[in-house]
């Protein structure tokens, strides 16, 4: 008896689709969180850079820019290849914190000049 009653007063679809659709907006929600998360140049480029090369973000703000650098304080490790290490790696959210800061500092029309 009492486990009819349950189910007339539960509508498990409804309930099942309420329940995924919480779940959907918490993974969507953890997935636009940056904090503790890194990036390569690639992902950084894209992101924050309206798809500029990598050799122009290089230059235009990891060069022009030394604050960026992690030796500095800054979110990228290794912005360029050295001895101490090659790959690039972005702290995303810092990344993003200070582009927003200085987006008008960089002069996006530059040009690479061969």
């Amino acid at each position: 008896m009492q486990e009819d009653m349950t189910k007339a007063l539960i509508n498990i679809p409804s309930l099942t689709n309420f329940v995924k659709s919480i779940v959907k907006e918490a993974v969507e929600e953890d997935k636009k969180d940056l904090t503790g998360k890194t990036w390569n140049i690639k992902q950084f480029r894209e992101t924050c850079c309206r798809g500029k090369g990598d050799n122009w973000v290089r230059t235009f703000i990891f060069d022009e820019f030394p604050e960026v650098n992690y030796k500095n304080g800054g979110f990228v490790v290794n912005p360029r290849k050295t001895s101490e290490g090659k790959t690039t790696i972005i702290f995303a959210k810092e990344a993003c914190e200070w582009m927003q800061k200085h987006q008008h500092e960089i002069d996006w029309n530059a040009k690479i000049t061969s």
